[in-house]
Parts: C-alpha cells; structure tokens; sequence
C-alpha cells in the first residue's frame, strides 16, 4: 500500500487524458516513466489495470474500479490538505472548474478578478467543455451546469437562477415588426443555442409548456449568437445573465417577456469528498455574495 499510493495520481491523470503520451507532457516526464508506473501498480496488484499500445491506452474494468475509488481517497487527502495548510496561514492551492461554453459570460471575468484579489494564492483552472466531465476521473473539483441533475452522482449547490428569454434588437424589430403572441414568431427569422438542458427546436414558456419554432441559425457559440443578435439577424432565446448589459443599454430588447421563457438554475457539482475544502468553500462563498451584488 505505502508503494501504490504515489502512483494513484499518475493513474488518475491517465485516466482523464487517455493518453500517455499527453500525461507525461503535463505531468513533465517521460513516456517511459508513466509506463513504468502503471507496471508497478500492476505488479503491486497482480492485475492489468490497462490495454496500452503504442497508440492507444484504455483501462480494464479493474483499472476502472481502481480509479473510482483513488479519485475519492485523492480527494479527501486533497481536502484535508488544503484544511491543514489553511489554519496554518492563508487559503492557497488549486481549483480545476469545468463550465459549458459560454457559461460565464460578462459575469465570469469580474467574479474571477475579485475572487483572486481576495484569494491571491488560490490558481484557478477553467475548462470550458460542451459535455458535463466526470469528477473523479477527469480531476475536476466543480462542475458548473445549468443542465438537468436527475443523473448527477455528486453534490448538487445551487448557485442562483437567471432566465431564458426572448431578445432581438432594434433595428431588426423596426423592420420585421413585434410579435404580438408566440403564433407570430413563424414570421420572424429566429436564432437558438444548442445547449445542455435547451432545446434549440422547443422554446419553454411561462406556463411550463413550449412552442415549436425552426431558427434558421443555431449554435453553441454564446459570443457568436450574441453577435448575431446584436447585429440584427432575428429574434433569439438566450440567458438573461449574458445579455444583461445590452437589455440594460438598449442595444437588446426583450420580446414577449410575458410568454415565452423560464427560470434557468445554476449548479456547482462537487464530489462528497470535497466537501471540506476551503478552496471550495471560499468559491462558492463568494460566487453567491458576488451575485447578490450584482442583482
């Protein structure tokens, strides 16, 4: 056991990159010695915990079960870690966010400012990735999703709600006109995303049911979708907290704010073993005093 601890990370890491080429590059050794590590966790075990060629690497169901489980006893030596280092001086080390894109939006970039102002020992790593990550194999310590839960393994916090709503500007109203009710909206050009939780083909409404509507340009590109919508291609569903600034100028306008639309949650995932994290805790802490300001 004193033996194969030290390795359960390189497996870990392994398990997240599927590669071990990609491993030794992050991890700044050679190839040589990540395979000379699995070796030893396979000898230590007598068990393959991986198919490994020159090409390809892929674990074996005991190599999966093993990284399962190293990913929750890393954890909690990782929170008790950084519990030790805390009382002893400052919240210092490492948080690895996982988001979808275009998550943060405009909201993002000042929250990161103020966090590592408050917390200037405390590297934050944001991924930005379409598909929710595993924790535990791909290393992450939160997951943000706006996405249905009803499958999450893992600690689900609520962060805060914003909305999906309709949104076109100006100029595109001024010349195709405004929908007076959610049967019009075929006359219009219309823009979806094509996101976790949202349908780009069922637009919610209020009422809890939906209405059917072809957008003639969908995208999980937030930036770009804004753009388009900014530069008057049509009306849009999009997240109230991405546009606020443009709703709040003019430069966007809400439409049909009283039909079409809904409540859209936002959720930190986070694995029972990082429950105590400092780190952890002083994130989420000030995500929500963050967004208490800026309601």
């Amino acid at each position: 056991m004193d033996e194969l601890l030290p390795l359960l990370p390189t497996l870990v890491h392994l398990a997240r990159s599927g590669s071990i080429s990609r491993t030794a590059r992050e991890l700044g050794v050679p190839r040589s010695t990540i395979s000379r590590r699995v070796a030893r966790i396979e000898a230590a075990l007598g068990v393959a915990v991986a198919e490994r060629t020159t090409r390809h690497f892929r674990l074996t169901a005991a190599g999966r079960t093993l990284v399962e489980g190293s990913g929750r006893l890393l954890g909690e030596l990782r929170s008790l870690q950084e519990e030790v280092q805390t009382q002893a001086g400052a919240v210092s080390g490492r948080l690895r966010v996982a988001a979808p894109p275009g998550f943060g939006g405009p909201f993002l970039a000042p929250f990161l400012r103020e966090f590592q102002a408050t917390f200037p020992q405390v590297v934050v790593e944001l991924v930005v990735t379409e598909r929710r990550p595993h924790l535990l194999e791909e290393d992450f310590d939160l997951v943000l999703t706006s996405g249905p839960l009803e499958d999450a393994p893992w600690i689900c916090h609520l962060l805060g709600e914003s909305a999906l709503l309709l949104v076109a500007s100006p100029g595109y109203l001024a010349q195709g006109g405004v929908p007076g009710d959610v049967d019009e909206l075929g006359d219009h050009r219309l823009l979806s995303p094509t996101l976790e939780g949202i349908s780009p083909l069922h637009w919610p409404l209020l009422d809890g049911s939906s209405v059917r509507v072809l957008p003639r340009f969908t995208t999980n590109d937030l930036q770009t979708l804004r753009s388009a919508v900014l530069d008057g291609m049509g009306i849009c569903l999009f997240p109230a907290h991405l546009v606020a600034e443009d709703l709040a100028s003019g430069a966007l306008v809400a439409v049909l704010p009283t039909r079409v639309g809904r409540p859209l949650q936002i959720w930190a995932l986070f694995t029972p073993e990082r429950r105590s994290s400092p780190l952890l805790r002083a994130l989420l802490d000030r995500v929500a005093s963050f967004a208490a300001a800026a309601r």
